[in-house]
């Protein structure tokens, strides 16, 4: 049997089987990603055990992983945790911490010592993961339209798979594969102009915004190295009016959308009205001078007559929640001023029913419904920042959230600045920290730094910092012409800087796989010398 042709064809069968499970996994399953690995080992064991009938030598394999540096490097990694080890507390959290960062041993290991694929093979299995992720942006878009009737309430749930950033990254790296691995084959042009544009409407939907910087910055790289190799001169011209056009057009956008945000003449809070038309007392918060689409959100609130309006147009109490679980009576605030309303009776009784039911949904403004996804994000980041700077509380805004997890995070890395707390010591440190600086933060939003770079010093040290930026650094300059692995590590870099890419299933599987996959030596095949007609 093991010297047989059909053995041969049934290993590589099964061995392009565990490669597309899992990248086919990557936008969809954490649990079939996991079952992919494991496949691939058997697959591995029985391609070892093959070779030792055939009288090969197996240790062969071992030399083809350490031939390949991203392979030995990224395995080499995975000693940082278990040096951690030695100057670590909580062996608990260490010993789960190792379990999820397995991947980046197993992975480089397998996929550098398993018979080579061939070119065809290798596209074939990328071919499956922009399948996969096709599959999964319509079946989230399909939520959104309501078409599937699964419920949400933030558009932020309709990636119903993985975290909506996690899926950005996917999607922008699938627009790369498009790009580089699509474009100049047959049909490959119409082909990676209908699934960029579903990628890009889906990310312009979702509003994520560490989704949008990284694609910008992988769209300027992409015009510097254009400008660099052209040497046709109208190319030349065109590229650099977008480098210059696209980083303008974007600032006076953000500018623009700034200005009208904030753009209200602060009020003399001292001569502001005191009594609405009947009588009943106005209340104005000038310590907490947040501001909402040009109006400031804390001014001329009557409790009595809003309380009042709001009963005579609704069955639900203000104190209760609305459809998405914040205070009502702070949507009914938000929601009003957002219109430009007064919060007393008569504010009230100028909302039409829509706008009572938009409130008892959730939702803070009118547009906010219909609201593109971009422009939606943006104005609720230039609410977070807003509410943020008035003293407000930083619960459950994302983006503000992150400004406490990295000033916490900084307080660590100056309490433990050479070796880290250690493998299983940065929870407990983040909690004890969160505590010393008396975070606005509940329980439940106090999270771990949310910047790769800065997890590996608070639990590495700056030395382990050192030994990352190395392994990055290295991998890049060489394989600097691999234009795909270029797109993947922009990509993966600029997601270190606001996530903790490295700390989750999902982020470990697909660093893991594509560092090394996307570099892996491939063999010729008779499909890859076959003349093209």
């Amino acid at each position: 049997m093991w010297q047989s042709q059909n053995w041969k064809t049934t290993l590589n069968i099964l061995h392009r089987l565990g490669l597309a499970g899992l990248v086919a996994a990557l936008p969809l399953s954490n649990f079939v990603m996991s079952v992919a690995m494991f496949w691939l080992g058997g697959v591995w064991v029985l391609q070892v055990i093959t070779d030792i009938q055939q009288g090969k030598k197996w240790n062969n394999r071992f030399q083809m992983f350490l031939q390949n540096r991203n392979a030995w490097m990224l395995a080499a990694f995975y000693l940082l945790p278990i040096i951690g080890l030695i100057w670590t507390t909580d062996f608990g959290y260490a010993a789960w911490d190792l379990r999820m960062k397995l991947p980046l041993l197993i992975l480089p290991f397998l996929l550098t010592t398993l018979d080579p694929i061939t070119d065809h093979e290798y596209r074939q299995t990328l071919g499956v993961f922009l399948l996969s992720l096709s599959f999964a942006v319509i079946w989230c878009l399909l939520i959104y339209f309501r078409i599937n009737p699964k419920p949400y309430n933030n558009i932020r749930e309709i990636s119903v798979f993985i975290s909506h950033v996690r899926f950005s990254l996917l999607l922008i790296f699938g627009l790369c594969v498009t790009a580089v691995e699509a474009w100049n084959k047959p049909m490959g042009k119409p082909f990676t102009v209908i699934l960029s544009s579903l990628f890009l409407y889906f990310l312009y939907i979702i509003g994520s915004i560490t989704g949008i910087m990284v694609l910008g910055v992988v769209m300027l790289w992409a015009l510097i190295r254009t400008l660099m190799k052209t040497k046709i001169l109208s190319l030349r011209y065109s590229t650099l009016f977008l480098l210059i056009a696209i980083p303008l057009a974007s600032f006076l956008y953000l500018r623009s959308a700034y200005l009208k945000y904030f753009d209200v003449a602060e009020p003399d809070w001292k001569n502001l009205e005191t009594h609405t038309l009947r009588g009943d007392a106005y209340q104005h918060f000038a310590e907490y001078p947040a501001i909402e689409n040009g109006h400031y959100i804390m001014t001329y609130i009557a409790w009595g007559e809003l309380y009042q309006g709001w009963l005579e147009r609704s069955d639900l109490y203000p104190d209760s929640t609305d459809a998405r679980g914040h205070l009502l009576k702070g949507t009914l605030i938000r929601y009003l001023a957002n219109k430009g309303l007064r919060k007393d009776l008569d504010g009230l009784r100028a909302l039409s029913d829509d706008d009572i039911y938009l409130i008892e949904q959730g939702y803070t403004s009118p547009e906010e419904k219909n609201r593109g996804g971009l422009k939606s994000r943006m104005n609720r980041v230039f609410f977070e920042w807003s509410n943020y700077i008035a003293g407000g509380n930083p619960n459950g805004h994302s983006v503000i959230q992150r400004l406490e997890f990295w000033k916490t995070g900084s307080a660590i890395i100056a309490d433990h600045p050479l070796f880290g707390v250690g493998t299983g010591d940065v929870k407990k440190s983040f909690a004890a920290k969160y505590d010393e600086l008396k975070t606005k933060l509940d329980p439940e939003f106090r999270l771990r730094a949310h910047n790769q770079f800065m997890t590996i010093w608070i639990t590495y040290g700056i030395f382990g910092l050192i030994a990352f930026c190395i392994m990055l650094f290295a991998s890049w300059k060489k394989n600097k012409r691999n234009l795909l692995f270029n797109a993947f590590m922009i990509i993966a870099t600029m997601s270190f800087f606001t996530e903790d890419t490295l700390e989750s299933q999902a982020g470990v599987m697909f660093f893991g796989f594509f560092f090394v996959f996307l570099v892996i030596k491939r063999k010729i095949s008779l499909h890859t010398l076959r003349p093209v007609k």
